[in-house]
Parts: structure tokens; sequence; C-alpha cells
């Protein structure tokens, strides 16, 4: 996942997998860059910096369906992202997203649309017009990535004010949509092990109490923080002497915590070959193949 494509009519990755008990076909598909460049990720970086039109979208998604024919009637989920924002209309054609949607309508067992978004990008008439095209559960996946407005703008160069996330929920639940986000553990080099735990948990509760309030299904996605290679947040990690990556017991533990309290946490555990495993939760002196091994089991139940 590291590596960019050159062919227009390829995604930079697709991956079926088991999603807490479902089983999803995710695609990256490879559209023109995000327009965010925030501090921490180092996604956009590889896309393309001119537009890619319908037509080699639609190859992309032909590409995958055809490779992954074998499997498509297992599906519960499909998962459509982009690096950036499926909604953007200035990355990723509205009539190359409605044609996919169409498309996977007929698959017998699927369930749920997860469409990646930033929150800002959620349109009134684009989600009834997705209500009018097809009848399965729409999941709106985005970052939130941390609570703390200072981390959000100074350390992760977000820009989304809590507000603007605050709006976004009030047309997800409008729409009676699901919420899917990510929620960074450790996303402050400065942080300590102990800060990180809290801050994560904090940042946790808040978005759970967010949802709840209007009746939003949600789930976490809880990702250890890693060094993505030559970004603006891993120079500041690198200039640390202190600085180390989380520990996956610690995310682990936390995940565990939050599952007991009712909510659906899956573990991010890839650094999607964006950074050295030493600057990942790999480099810590907690790691072993068991621990590995029970994070796996979770996300898999």
């Amino acid at each position: 996942m590291g590596n960019s494509t050159s062919n227009l009519n390829r995604p930079h990755f697709f991956l079926h997998r088991n999603f807490l008990g479902e089983q999803d076909l995710a695609i990256l598909f490879n559209t023109k860059r995000c327009q965010y460049q925030c501090k921490f990720c180092a996604l956009p970086y590889k896309s393309s910096r001119t537009w890619i039109g319908t037509e080699s979208i639609l190859a992309q998604f032909e590409y995958v369906i055809s490779e992954m024919k074998h499997s498509l009637s297992s599906l519960d989920r499909f998962t459509i992202a982009n690096e950036g924002s499926v909604f953007d209309e200035r990355t990723f054609p509205t009539e190359a997203l409605f044609d996919i949607i169409a498309a996977v309508n007929c698959l017998p067992r699927l369930a749920k649309l997860v469409i990646e978004t930033r929150l800002e990008f959620l349109d009134v008439n684009r989600l009834q017009q997705l209500k009018t095209i097809t009848s399965k559960r729409i999941d709106i996946l985005t970052g939130f990535e941390s609570l703390d407005e200072h981390i959000r703008e100074e350390i992760l160069g977000k820009r989304e004010p809590l507000e603007s996330f605050q709006l976004g929920l009030d047309k997800i639940a409008k729409f009676d949509c699901e919420l899917t986000t990510y929620v960074l553990f450790k996303p402050s080099p400065y942080m300590t092990d102990a800060e990180a735990i809290v801050e994560a948990e904090r940042s946790i509760d808040y978005v759970a109490e967010s949802c709840n309030r209007r009746n939003i299904p949600f789930t976490i996605r809880l990702n250890p923080m890693y060094v993505a290679e030559k970004t603006p947040w891993a120079n500041l990690a690198k200039s640390l002497d202190n600085y180390q990556p989380p520990k996956l017991t610690d995310v682990y533990t936390l995940a565990n915590k939050k599952k007991s309290e009712g909510m659906k946490v899956y573990l991010g555990l890839t650094s999607e070959g964006l950074s050295a495993k030493e600057n990942t939760y790999r480099g810590r002196e907690d790691f072993s193949s068991q621990i590995l091994k029970q994070a796996i089991i979770a996300n898999t139940p």
C-alpha cells in the first residue's frame, strides 16, 4: 500500500477483510490528491495532482470486481475510499460514485455501504440522492483523530474544528446513517504513554456521547500512531530525543475497556507501508507475536 500506481485504471489498493465479523471489500481508489495535506498523512503525496475522470475510476472498480469475483457473494459491506473525501467533487466524480453504488446493489448479501469523507463534504442533497439509489445502510467513515483542539490544529493540521464535526453528525443523524471514525492513539509525539491512554479515551468518549445523543450507531477505529515518512509530523517526532511510538498493549487494553462498555472498536494494525517497523508499535519493548495475534482476533470475532 505504500507505493502508488501510475496506471490510472488501477486503484491504489484493495482488500477483502473480516471487519468485526463482517466480510468487507475495501477499495482505495486512485483519484486526484486530497487538498488538505494534514501534517501526519503521507497518503496524498503519492496521488495524482491532476483530475482522474469517471472512465478511469470505473475501470478501477471493474478491475477489483474481476479480481474478487470469487468472493463477491460473501460480502456484507463495501468500503469506498480515496485517501481523502469521496464526496469531494474536486477529487471523486459524482457520476462514478453513483454508478459504483448502483452496481453493488445487486450483491446478494451486501447490507452496508461505507463511504469515506471529511464531514464538511456531507451534502443534504447528495445524501438524499444516495437514499434513492440504494436500500443499503450507509456508514460514513471519517477521521476524528483527537478531541484536543491544539493537537488537531497545530500537531495534526486537521483544519476541521469540533463544530464542523458536530454539524456533520447532525446530517448523519437526519438521514439515519451510521458513523465509523478514526481515533489516533498518541497523536502528539510529545505525549507520554500514560498521557496517550487518557487522551485516546477522552476522544473516544466524546465521539460516543455525541453519537448516542443523536442515536447514531458508531464504530471506533483506534489507530496506533506511526511515523509516516517525509511528513511534517514525522519530522517533528524525529527531532525529539525521547519520542516513542505507542505500545500495542496499551491500545489493546483501551479497546477492550471500551468494548466492555458496549462500543464497537476496530484496531488499525497496519502502517500502510508508510513507516519503518521501529517507528510503529512493533518497535516498542512490549511487542510480541502473541499480543499482535490477540489484536487480530479482536478484529475478527
